[in-house]
C-alpha cells in the first residue's frame, strides 16, 4: 500500500511538470505578442516566465536574481538572466528592487534564457555568456573533506566554479545540428572544457549534457555532448540536476524532489562521435 502511495505521488508531480512545461511555452508565445515592437520587452517577459518557475521550486530563502556576478578575485561576468542565489547570499537589493551586487560565493547556478537556439548568432551569444560565468571562482566549496581523502585539483576547481545552464524553448528539429554548431564553435575557438556550459535545457524536448571528467556532468563511459529526449519530463530532470550541482554552502538533508522523481537511466542519446572526440582533445 505504501508503494502504491509513492507511485501516485510521483505521477502527481510529473503531471504538474507537464503543466509547467505548457505554461512556460504559453508565456514565451504570449511575450511575442505583448512585447511586440520592443525586443527587450519580449526578452524580459520570457525571462520572467523562467524566473517564476524557478522560484516555485527554489522558494525563499533562495532567491532568483538577474545581473552581473563578481568574484573576490576581481572578475565580473556578463549580465545573466536568472541566477539562483543561495540562502547565504546577502540581501543586496537596491530601491529599484534590483540586486546592486551579486557575489559568486553566494550563487548556486547561472541560467541564461534564449528562446530559440536554431539561430547561430543566439547560440554563440549564449555560449559566450556562460563562458563569462565559468571564468569566475568561488573561494570555497560546500564539501566537507574527509580524513585521508585524496584531493584532485581538477575536481576541486570545478566545485569552485558556478554551475551554468542555457534554457530554451525551441531549437533545430534535428538535434545533431545543435550539437554540431556548439561542438564546432568550441573546437574552432579552442574553448577550454572548464569554460563550457553544463546543461542546455530545451523545454518539453530534452537536455543536452556536457559530460567532462571531474565536472558537474560526468557520464563515466561517455565524454562529450549528449542529448537525452526527456520529453514531457524535461523540467523534472532539470530540477533534479539543479539539486545535484555544488553549492557555496553545505546542503543539509536530501532534496524533497529525490523522493518523487528518479531520472530515468537511458542509453538512448543523440551525439556526434567525431565532434566528441575533438572536444575531448581540447585542454
Amino acid at each position: 500500500m505504501l508503494h502504491t502511495t509513492k507511485k501516485m505521488n510521483s505521477k502527481d508531480f510529473l503531471k504538474l511538470i507537464e503543466f509547467e512545461t505548457e505554461e512556460i511555452n504559453h508565456f514565451f508565445k504570449k511575450a511575442s505578442v505583448e512585447g511586440r515592437g520592443t525586443s527587450q520587452e519580449v526578452s524580459d517577459r520570457r525571462e520572467l516566465a523562467v524566473k517564476k518557475f524557478l522560484e516555485r521550486y527554489f522558494p525563499f530563502p533562495y532567491r532568483v536574481a538577474k545581473g552581473n556576478i563578481i568574484d573576490s578575485f576581481g572578475l565580473r561576468s556578463n549580465s545573466i538572466d536568472c541566477i539562483i542565489l543561495n540562502p547565504c547570499h546577502p540581501y543586496t537589493v537596491s530601491d529599484e528592487n534590483k540586486y546592486s551586487v551579486i557575489f559568486a560565493d553566494g550563487v548556486d547556478c547561472a541560467i541564461e534564457v534564449k528562446p530559440d537556439l536554431s539561430n547561430k548568432k543566439e547560440i554563440v551569444r549564449s555560449l559566450d555568456q556562460i563562458r563569462s560565468v565559468k571564468k569566475l571562482r568561488r573561494k570555497k566549496d560546500d564539501r566537507i573533506k574527509l580524513l585521508n581523502e585524496k584531493e584532485i585539483p581538477e575536481k576541486e576547481e570545478t566545485r569552485k566554479q558556478i554551475a551554468s545552464v542555457i534554457f530554451s524553448n525551441k531549437t533545430f528539429s534535428d538535434l545533431e545540428y545543435l550539437i554540431k554548431h556548439i561542438g564546432n564553435y568550441y573546437i574552432d575557438n579552442k574553448i577550454p572544457r572548464k569554460e563550457q556550459f553544463d546543461l542546455i535545457v530545451i523545454n518539453g524536448k530534452g537536455i543536452l549534457y556536457n559530460s567532462r571528467k571531474f565536472s558537474n556532468i560526468n557520464f563515466p563511459h561517455h565524454q562529450g555532448l549528449y542529448f537525452i529526449n526527456h520529453e514531457k519530463n524535461t523540467l523534472a530532470s532539470f530540477l533534479l540536476q539543479l539539486n545535484k550541482f555544488p553549492q557555496p554552502e553545505e546542503k543539509f538533508g536530501v532534496p524533497v524532489l529525490n523522493f518523487y522523481y528518479k531520472d530515468p537511466q537511458t542509453s538512448m542519446a543523440i551525439y556526434n562521435a567525431e565532434i566528441n572526440e575533438e572536444l575531448n582533445n581540447i585542454k
